[in-house]
């Protein structure tokens, strides 16, 4: 998936593409009123155009078969599988709609907040191990970060198209915000002097993921309650953003959540 926006998602897309046959599906089916217009090869398969054909009809999305042949450039080479979609940005909530998702306390409550994450792909395994964690959104800047397009959504395994995002300004002042929310602002980082094993972690709190070259600003460390790393071995020095999110996540999970 590519999205049509500056490189390094500094700017919002007028519209973006998915493609590939079960990403396109999951659009049509979870939201279909993002879906612009669905381009098929002519030679795809015919059980799986059925299908998506049938989809679109329910949902009203302009469906429009071309040759092989006149797909490659619109997907700049990549395999396709015979199916694009062309698609609208998705919509953010803003902070106040977001924290009204929270369940009440007591009730445990996970939020993830990524301060400026740059790479697509990154993006979308974070946002697949939140809604994979039972996280109830996660927020981002809109600036120097990257954007729910069409690679976000092939990534995440079409967990962007049900897991709430949220959209903040100044990321300090947001874990202000949610920490007046009642949630335990929570920074990862590899130079934590305590790591997420040593405490249980709380019922009600938000993790906060760092750019895969720079980490967390300083600022934003600077408002969070705690900062903690994760032991490794071996000499990699630090594991990829994404994944250190999902340990963490996980973790969480597993305290709060997980049932014997």
């Amino acid at each position: 998936m590519r999205g049509t926006g500056a490189p390094g998602g500094n700017a919002r897309a007028k519209e973006d593409i998915c493609w590939g046959r079960n990403p396109v599906t999951q659009l049509l089916l979870d939201e279909p009123s993002r879906c612009l217009k669905v381009i098929a090869s002519k030679s795809m398969q015919r059980a799986a155009l059925d299908q998506i054909a049938g989809l679109c009809r329910e949902s009203g999305v302009p469906l429009q078969k071309v040759e092989p042949g006149a797909m490659n450039s619109l997907a700049d080479g990549t395999n396709h599988q015979g199916v694009i979609a062309i698609i609208a940005p998705r919509p953010m909530l803003n902070i106040t709609d977001a924290l009204s998702l929270l369940p009440k306390p007591p009730a445990k409550a996970l939020v993830v907040l990524a301060d400026h994450v740059l790479d697509p792909h990154n993006l979308g395994a974070m946002i697949r191990s939140a809604e994979a964690a039972s996280a109830s959104f996660l927020a981002m800047p809109l600036r120097r970060n990257s954007l729910p397009t069409g690679t976000v959504v092939k990534t995440s395994a079409g967990a962007s198209l049900r897991l709430p995002l949220a959209a903040v300004g100044n990321v300090a002042n947001a874990v202000k915000e949610f920490q007046a929310a009642g949630l335990w602002a929570i920074a990862l980082d590899s130079a934590g002097k305590r790591t997420i094993y040593e405490d249980k972690l709380p019922a009600r709190t938000l993790l906060v993921v760092g750019s895969e070259s720079k980490g967390i600003g300083n600022a934003t460390a600077s408002a969070c309650d705690e900062t903690l790393g994760i032991p490794i071995a071996g000499k990699t020095g630090s594991l990829n953003a994404s994944v250190a999110l999902a340990v963490a996540m996980f973790e969480w999970f597993r305290l709060n959540c997980a049932t014997v």
